[in-house]
């Protein structure tokens, strides 16, 4: 689409002209970018009393919707943004958005950074990760394979092993902790020798290297026990393709 310009300098500034990335900075879980908003005509060339909004339409006499501020922008080389007093103690979300021939990418991101800042408007962001159970697998001797689908998260702090907690059951046993690789998703961790004359219920702890910085990503979860574990296979056949 051809960019119209004003005969009057003034209103022809040009923000995104070249090739580029913008930072928007916003305090809480959520950046709110700008929405294109169209003044249609109603009837015989009348105004219409509401444009689009985010969620539909927007009355003209109501308070805008504010938007996240840009507070830096860059080209060519990486983006330094100086973290203001007003950050500070703050849960803080990042997102960078690419600018290229007079037009910003207008598409959400799907992954936004949120930091955690302290009093210094230091990094404190703890473990994001999330994570859901799969089914777990009954083996011999009251041994159970937990299985565990985890989501990294791209901040916070970095997750270096997972620690399977029991918290109620006929006996007590110790937690059983595992490395991570850091790339996984799929994780798994073998109890140890179990009661099978009721439910056990644990907790998927997701630790930093050292265990000083925790998260319990899933609580109350229940397992069970077999002592025997499953039967063998009595029989087998083979057929072709």
């Amino acid at each position: 689409m051809p960019r119209i310009l004003n005969p009057t300098a003034a209103f022809n500034d040009r923000p995104f002209a070249s090739n580029g990335w913008s930072l928007y900075a916003t305090v809480g879980p959520q950046v709110q970018y700008r929405r294109l908003r169209i003044v249609g005509s109603g009837r015989k060339g009348r105004p219409r009393t509401h444009i689009k909004g985010t969620a539909g339409v927007h009355d003209l006499a109501a308070v805008s919707v504010l938007k996240t501020a840009r507070v830096a922008t860059a080209s060519g080389s990486p983006i330094t943004y100086a973290l203001p007093a007003a950050l500070a103690s703050q849960t803080v979300t990042f997102d960078v958005r690419h600018w290229a021939d007079d037009v910003e990418l207008e598409t959400d991101n799907a992954r936004p950074a949120r930091v955690d800042l302290n009093a210094s408007r230091a990094d404190v962001t703890g473990i994001l990760m999330t994570a859901y159970a799969l089914q777990h697998q009954v083996r011999s001797g009251g041994v159970v394979r937990t299985r565990w689908i985890v989501q990294p998260a791209r901040t916070g702090t970095t997750v270096a092993q997972f620690r399977l907690v029991f918290t109620a059951g006929p006996t007590s046993p110790s937690a059983v902790v595992q490395a991570w690789n850091g790339t996984d998703r799929l994780v798994e961790i073998d109890t140890p020798a179990l009661s099978d004359t009721a439910p056990y219920t644990c907790t998927l702890r997701a630790e930093n290297s050292g265990a000083t910085i925790t998260a319990d990503l899933l609580t109350g979860v229940a397992i069970q026990a077999d002592a025997s574990g499953p039967p063998a296979p009595t029989a087998g056949s083979a057929a072709p393709c």
